[in-house]
């Protein structure tokens, strides 16, 4: 790494200790992104178009024009935070040495807790040199690894596995991505030695852990319930404006239109939510799970499926006991989160690869005899 590496600012050393984190500060994720908003002064040209919408509406006395112009208000409604985002990943992208420099100084693992230090320095940083209006670019130390594993980790990786000439633009355009990625997998191989190696501590009454199996008639009725609880009522508002557009077609086949989309959302979102709900060690617990139960019969999957829910409800990552619905999802889930995605040679956003856990994922295949479901 030779050079040294400038972190902060004279005057930053002296005063990032007073930074800290948004998660610290707001109430919620959604108190954060408005104060974004607010201070991005993208909202301020929104809201200009706000009297030319009314004016409009009660310019004319049909009714066509008036539910236009409410339309336009929700859609600039919905459309500023995907902008707000939008923008942030555009920062992001012009600073990718700084976040690189960051990790080689702090060295931050699998733990989320360790990328808390790393999201403040790289915060105070955007703010101190007027690249962001705010202290507050991160959330938390979560969203700045997940940020370094997408924009930084998996190209890298990927880089490697395609052995494309076209791939190493990146390298030479951002430099230090290379010591960082491999600054994050020395720590993250040194955390999975500890985890695997750890004696496997017998969880509280265990063999008395009902599955949701036995406790609901049927897959269906477990779903539904939590496709319910997993949806959210915003995650409709970006097609509001698409559905009052086609005013052409009948009411009836616009609120069918609306009823079916909103449907496949809340699937799609409930096949995300599951493996996004987990950080990397929640999952590098779970392949040492697979590995140490050397085996492929149902009942093992079972008893993978109780030790995740249990672990995951006693850590306040799912709501209740009932992460997997049994052992066959539990299998399902490692096939279609991790068997199916390693050594991809392209992205599979929203999904991460988890290219850090490869190898891991390996030994798993060969501990529990993986054979693809049918």
């Amino acid at each position: 790494m030779g050079e040294e590496i400038r972190l902060l600012s004279s005057k930053g050393l002296e005063t990032h200790s007073s930074f800290c984190l948004p998660e610290d500060i707001f109430r919620n994720r959604l108190t954060w992104l408005c104060s974004e908003i607010r201070n991005s002064g993208f909202w301020i040209w929104s809201l200009s178009w706000l009297p030319l919408a009314v004016w409009w509406g009660m310019a004319s006395t049909w009714f066509y024009p008036l539910l236009t112009s409410v339309v336009l208000i929700l859609a600039l409604i919905a459309i500023l935070p995907v902008v707000q985002i939008q923008y942030s990943k555009y920062t992001l992208s012009n600073q990718l040495t700084q976040l690189s420099k960051e990790i080689i100084k702090s060295a931050p693992g699998a733990y989320s807790a360790d990328w808390d230090a790393v999201a403040i320095h790289f915060n105070s940083y955007l703010y101190e040199n007027k690249a962001w209006k705010t202290a507050h670019f991160f959330f938390n130390g979560t969203d700045c690894q997940e940020a370094f594993r997408k924009t930084i980790l998996e190209p890298a990786v990927l880089r490697r596995q395609n052995q494309d000439p076209r791939f190493s633009s990146i390298e030479i355009l951002v430099p230090y991505t290379e010591d960082a990625v491999q600054v994050y997998f020395t720590k993250v191989n040194a955390q999975w030695r500890l985890i695997h190696g750890k004696k496997e501590c017998k969880l509280t009454m265990l063999e008395n852990v009902k599955l949701p199996k036995e406790t609901y008639r049927c897959k269906l009725a477990w779903s539904c319930q939590r496709i319910m609880i997993s949806f959210s009522p915003l995650d409709f508002l970006p097609n509001l404006s698409d559905f009052f557009i086609c005013a052409n077609l009948s009411p009836a086949c616009l609120v069918s239109y609306w009823l079916i989309d909103i449907f496949f959302r809340m699937i799609d979102d409930f096949q995300n939510i599951r493996p996004k709900s987990m950080k990397v060690d929640d999952k590098m617990q779970y392949l040492s799970d697979i590995i140490n139960e050397q085996g492929a019969s149902p009942e093992k999957w079972d008893t993978i499926a109780r030790k995740t829910n249990t672990r995951l409800f006693e850590k306040r990552v799912w709501k209740n006991e009932e992460f997997f619905f049994d052992g066959t999802d539990c299998q399902a889930f490692f096939e279609r989160n991790f068997s199916s995605l390693l050594f991809s040679k392209k992205s599979a956003s929203p999904r991460s690869l988890n290219v850090e856990l490869w190898k891991y994922i390996q030994e798993a295949q060969l501990s529990s005899n993986y054979e693809p479901l049918p």
